[in-house]
């Protein structure tokens, strides 16, 4: 594959919704929460895990080019503080195995080094589209849109319970955030971002704050 002429496919927010949903459906182990990514990737899709020091390239992970497993960069391993990083770095690796399955087919490296040579010679849009898509992916198949919608009615309940609401939406944000990113195993960021990506943000009585 001539990675000038790399193009990303066109996927939905809602299609990458229901294959990421019809992925979890198949494996009991992908439906309780907080699922347990690594465990699912290398004990249910059997793929390898493999390290190479990927860090200095600002990456915690890399899908292998045929597929069969997933270089970690070491010391995403040993930091206890970057697990939920790395539980996201995961899921966003699984994000390019169902869905770009066939782009990564196409091509036949096996060094990380050819890998990211690759992957930086593609047209920075098409590879923009490609991360996008996988960052979805993950934000969608570890925190369920309807386990979400629950989890967050419960957190800003708790938020106007407790005199939360004076501070404004982004209180309470922060508030929902602190209370819900633990459970779902992803950091506090990635909890902010998949909320306000959501249909349910802004919340119907947090909406009333803005009024």
């Amino acid at each position: 594959m001539n990675p000038a002429k790399f193009k990303a496919p066109f996927l939905t927010k809602e299609a990458i919704e229901a294959i990421a949903n019809q992925i979890r459906g198949q494996y009991k182990s992908a439906q309780k929460i907080p699922i347990d990514i690594l465990g699912f990737a290398e004990f249910d899709l059997g793929l390898e895990f493999d390290f190479a020091p990927i860090q200095q390239l600002k990456q915690d992970a890399f899908l292998y080019p045929d597929l069969t497993g997933i270089w970690f960069d070491k010391w995403a391993f040993k930091e206890p503080s970057q697990q939920h990083r790395l539980r996201f770095s995961a899921a966003h690796e699984l994000g390019h195995l169902f869905l770009h399955k066939d782009i990564y087919g196409a091509v036949n490296f096996k060094t990380v080094k050819q890998w990211v040579a690759f992957i930086n010679a593609i047209p920075a849009v098409e590879y923009y589209w490609i991360e996008k898509h996988a960052d979805e992916f993950a934000g969608r198949f570890l925190i369920p849109t309807k386990i979400l919608a629950d989890a967050l009615d419960e957190a800003v309940n708790d938020a106007e319970s407790e005199g939360i609401f004076s501070q404004g939406s982004d209180g309470v944000m922060d508030y929902c955030c602190r209370a819900l990113h633990g459970d779902f195993g992803v950091s506090r960021q990635a909890m902010e971002t998949r909320i306000r990506k959501s249909e349910f943000w802004p919340h119907a009585k947090v909406a009333k704050l803005n009024t």
